[in-house]
């Protein structure tokens, strides 16, 4: 029987390391005081196209229910979060913190790091505007991906108003310009230089050099040069402000400005990002300001944050032979022959098989043996699989520190 394309099974060691993985995410958030909130597996579908737009609406999962409405499985977590925030705390103190680790599904075309059904990780920080809450979350951002074990991660960084101002600035036409911030976003550099060459107009020739812009402070000493000040102060001033930051934490190094980069999603309004490793041909982590989004459901309040593909994750930990060591959940004791025995060792915190196919001693030794368990219980006796030693079940239940648990 085959699966439904982009879907996949996990087995119950890959379901172990990524609940490892997701557990390292969760101490992070808590670390930076974001709380957990959860929204139904489907929206109406109204509600994804007020946040997402029309085009990446129409990646949605959509079905119709028995009164005729339509409804769409999520296809990210930003959307129905603030769609919760928007009418179910709107009377909270502001800034409000909240993560979340989730499934969400999306129609596209299944390839490595790109599944139909996928869990999202992230974190919104929701009812602040300022600099300050831009640099929380790209900070939260490098130690999550520290957390996760990538801490060589990269992550490019752009404003949406400086690519904006940028080309009201050579006199594009909103229509053409939709359409050169896609070349751009793409870094179609061949489209990019034709269509200078077409255009005639000598300010736009800086458009190829646009986007190839990438580095520290000094690429927006560069821009400048294309663009007056007032234009672009604000984007400047943050991205500048999150340099800083980073510098002053020893992560400088571990952040460049990219003007070529615009996200995919139409609600970006502020600082947009994206996380890389070497090894990937694809971002692992995005984000951004979306000051808008939450006004499409009547509460106008701005927001930031990110998202992260956890099997994008594990894809790189892979790569690298390092996935996370996972809780060892293999039982300890085989047990025969009595359920209370059972329940007692488990009460003291013990993992336990319970055996069903008889209660010889062999028999069960070698049932240990090919399970990796290493004590047996029968009849009263607890049996060492490795060296034979036994000791009474009496002496094990009674151990206060645990050892003999263990």
């Amino acid at each position: 029987m085959r699966l439904p394309a982009g879907t996949r099974d996990w087995l119950p060691e890959e379901l172990a390391a990524k609940r490892a993985l997701e557990a390292s995410l969760r101490g992070v958030f808590a670390r930076f005081g974001y709380r957990e909130a959860a929204t139904p597996s489907f929206e109406r579908f109204d509600v994804i196209e007020a946040g997402l737009g029309k085009a990446l609406g129409e990646e949605s999962f959509r079905f119709t229910d028995r009164r005729g409405t339509t409804m769409a499985l999520r296809p990210e977590m930003t959307t129905p979060i603030a769609r919760l925030v928007s009418t179910r705390l709107r009377g909270a103190p502001m800034p409000l913190r909240l993560c979340y680790i989730a499934p969400v599904y999306r129609y596209e075309e299944p390839q490595e790091g790109r599944m139909r059904e996928f869990t999202q990780a992230g974190v919104e920080l929701i009812g602040n505007g300022s600099v300050e809450a831009d640099v929380e979350i790209m900070l939260s951002a490098l130690e999550a991906l520290d957390a996760a074990g990538l801490p060589d991660a990269h992550i490019d960084v752009n404003h949406a108003a400086i690519v904006d101002a940028v080309l009201r600035e050579v006199g594009l036409e909103p229509h053409v310009a939709r359409l050169v911030k896609g070349l751009l976003g793409r870094r179609n550099l061949v489209a990019l230089r034709a269509f200078c060459a077409a255009n005639g107009t000598p300010s736009v020739q800086v458009l190829p050099e646009l986007a190839l812009l990438r580095g520290g402070e000094e690429v927006l000493e560069r821009l400048l040069r294309y663009v007056p000040h007032p234009r672009v102060d604000g984007g400047i001033a943050r991205l500048r402000a999150i340099l800083a930051r980073a510098a002053s934490l020893s992560m400088g190094h571990r952040i460049a400005v990219d003007f070529a980069l615009l996200r995919d999603f139409e609600y970006y309004t502020g600082l947009v990002f994206e996380a890389y490793v070497p090894e990937l041909g694809f971002s692992l982590l995005g984000g951004g300001r979306y000051d808008g989004l939450l006004g499409n459901f009547g509460f106008q309040t701005p927001a930031v944050g990110w998202t992260v593909g956890v099997e994008r994750l594990l894809i790189a930990l892979e790569r690298r032979g390092g996935i996370p060591a996972a809780e060892d959940a293999a039982a300890q004791y085989l047990v025969a022959g009595d359920d209370r025995v059972a329940r007692a060792l488990r009460e003291r915190g013990a993992r336990v098989l319970r055996a069903l196919d008889g209660s010889e001693e062999a028999t069960l030794v070698a049932e240990a043996r090919l399970r990796a368990i290493p004590r047996i219980v029968v009849a009263g006796v607890c049996i060492d699989v490795l060296d034979g030693r036994r000791r009474s079940l009496e002496e094990v239940l009674s151990d206060r520190t645990g050892d003999d648990l263990a």
